[in-house]
């Protein structure tokens, strides 16, 4: 497991996931379409919210009245930027990726769900009847972990197949109702002694293949595997470790 671990020596499938599923926003560039003849085709760029489905695909909750979705029911195909340079000096030695792809409305209720655990303020609007729940469909990635490490990376070595999220994904509101009703403290200890993070009232917000969230006030906080935890049998495993080795502290 690893939780300090320095983003640069994740192979390249693993960090490009976890930039998408540590991101809470993202830029999105979407190509213009305008009345004005001028402006149609034109690259524009806006700060949008994003989850990462359990697939590791970003999803978001855009209004019909915004430029960017306006754009999108034209045309797509667009891109997003997730940046994890943040803590460094020099930017250009951070992490940082360009997901490309087809941006599409999503009627999942299971990821609208979960789009709100992670932005629960969204929870005001997201009802309102021009807001509407988007997926990517991701074509390929161009992945920069800093300086000499830039790489393209197409959908098959980015999104986890079905058979590898399916379980987990169907499994997950059970396994929160039951961490954060029979575990709470062991929750508390994931947060403090794992991650090293002051806080007191610890609940688990997402669990994924590739590791789960833990939300304390009003910050996120990551615990990311090595490697893909596909079935429920395996990432009980897991949990119990860890539970094992905080207690250890």
């Amino acid at each position: 497991m690893s939780f300090e671990k320095d983003l640069k020596t994740y192979p390249d499938d693993i960090l490009s996931r976890f930039l998408i599923r540590t991101s809470k926003k993202a830029f999105l560039s979407t190509l213009a379409s305008s009345k004005k003849k001028s402006n149609t085709g034109r690259p524009s760029i806006s700060l949008v919210t994003t989850v990462a489905a359990w697939d590791g695909s970003p999803v978001m909750l855009l209004s019909d009245i915004s430029n960017h979705t306006q754009n999108i029911s034209n045309n797509p195909c667009c891109a997003l930027m997730f940046d994890g340079t943040a803590g460094y000096s020099n930017p250009q030695e951070g992490p940082r990726i360009s997901v490309m792809g087809r941006i599409k409305k999503t009627t999942d209720q299971k990821l609208h769900k979960r789009y709100l655990k992670y932005h629960w303020t969204a929870a005001q609007y997201a009802s309102f009847g021009d807001f509407n729940f988007y997926k990517m469909e991701i074509d390929r990635i161009h992945l920069v972990g800093g300086f000499a490490r830039s790489v393209w990376l197409p959908k098959n070595k980015i999104i986890l197949k079905k058979q590898d999220w399916a379980e987990v994904a169907d499994a997950e509101a059970d396994i929160l109702t039951h961490m954060n009703t029979d575990h709470k403290e062991t929750l508390k200890l994931y947060g403090t002694k794992l991650l090293r993070k002051n806080g007191i009232n610890w609940s688990l917000i997402g669990v994924d293949p590739d590791g789960f969230d833990l939300r304390c006030g009003s910050s996120i906080h990551r615990v990311n595997f090595d490697e893909v935890h596909g079935s429920v049998k395996m990432y009980k495993k897991t949990l119990v470790a860890l539970s094992k080795s905080v207690r250890k502290y």
